[in-house]
């Protein structure tokens, strides 16, 4: 029997994304004017731009190169500078951090042709990771997560898959147990995009929860670049302060896959209905499963905003308990709606550092 050898291999599908806005807006504006947006690509320390199968991710890292590791998952409307605070206290206080920015957010692209469900964003959690020059996960590395919104369910999934490379766990007003959807989260159009009379529609029904002001006439298209801004070039820490509303209209404003990224993290995103990752872990951390791994026996820190309608806290606390014995949670309450962690980061911050056990630090 002959083989043929004349067959052509089968060829994958390109991966289709939307680019973000490191590379439909940064190039054509002058260096001046990047400085002055709400989200300035160089403002956070330690940027790169990991190219990866779904598209370009933005990351940062940096602190002591032996410093305990902390990875700070964001939620998903406010892209990862809500966490620059805190992240720099921890810096100053001795660990090494990441920042990143979750797929159709900040500065990574939208990928097309995948749901943006709890796997696709607990995978770029691995993606980050790995693109470190230091060990993270595996020969006896790990590290912590500190998780906001929808960050939480992402970083349970991720700890219940990869339980051995998770050290502690912080979530600030955790996803995945809500008992219902924050308003506008139900509508027909977020769930049946297809049934939407134009894009315009859906466009406008993010544009509505979010809070944000209808996005201005787009500027002409430029024909050529003005600079290129090295993704590694910026400060050793954070010294701006960041006005959320102002980041998330920039966002909905100039990175042109948000609002599908949104959308489809509502349709298919770990919102509610998880008790199942919760449950994974808080057997971990209860001590009922898994020995062999750090979060063994030991405890859960959630922090909560005193008037957060999103994920009311009560009642978050309430489930939780429910999975995961008193003893092994703690639970601390803040001023504040569903935003409260970046006007609340030094408190957030210092306790925290007295949850593991470190000298606090000032912001």
């Amino acid at each position: 029997m002959s083989i043929p050898t004349d067959i052509e291999p089968p060829t994958m599908a390109p991966i289709t994304i939307i680019e973000s806005p490191r590379a439909t807006l940064i190039p054509f504006i002058t260096a001046e004017e990047a400085a002055a947006l709400a989200y300035p690509p160089n403002a956070i320390p330690g940027a790169r731009d990991v190219e990866t199968l779904h598209g370009t991710m933005r990351v940062y890292e940096w602190g002591p190169d032996d410093g305990e590791k902390v990875l700070f998952v964001h939620g998903d409307a406010t892209p990862c500078p809500v966490f620059s605070k805190i992240a720099q206290a921890l810096v100053d206080a001795g660990y090494r951090v990441m920042l990143f920015d979750l797929w159709g957010r900040g500065y990574s692209d939208t990928p097309l042709g995948c749901k943006h469900d709890v796997r696709l964003f607990a995978s770029q959690i691995l993606l980050a990771v790995k693109s470190s020059p230091l060990g993270w996960i595996g020969s006896g590395n790990g590290f912590s997560i500190v998780a906001f919104s929808l960050g939480g369910p992402i970083s349970l999934a991720f700890a219940a898959a990869l339980p051995w490379d998770v050290r502690s766990l912080v979530l600030l007003g955790p996803a995945g147990l809500l008992r219902k959807l924050p308003e506008g989260y139900e509508d027909e159009l977020l769930h049946n995009p297809e049934s939407a009379p134009s894009p315009d529609a859906i466009r406008e029904k993010v544009r509505q929860i979010l809070g944000v002001n209808p996005s201005p006439a787009a500027p002409p298209t430029e024909s050529e670049q003005k600079q290129v801004v090295p993704s590694e070039t910026g400060p050793t820490r954070v010294e701006k302060t960041f006005d959320m509303g102002a980041l998330l209209q920039w966002q909905f404003d100039y990175h042109h896959g948000h609002v599908h990224s949104f959308q489809d993290t509502v349709r298919y995103g770990p919102l509610r209905g998880r008790e199942y990752l919760w449950g994974a872990v808080c057997d971990i951390i209860a001590g009922r499963t898994r020995p062999e791994c750090r979060l063994h026996k030991s405890k859960l820190l959630v922090f909560f905003g005193q008037d957060d309608d999103v994920v009311v806290g009560r009642e978050t606390a309430e489930d939780i308990l429910k999975l995961l014995p008193a003893a092994n949670l703690q639970v601390e309450y803040l001023p504040g709606g569903h935003g409260f962690p970046y006007p609340n980061s030094e408190a957030i911050t210092q306790t925290i550092l007295s949850f593991w056990g470190s000298e606090p630090s000032r912001i």
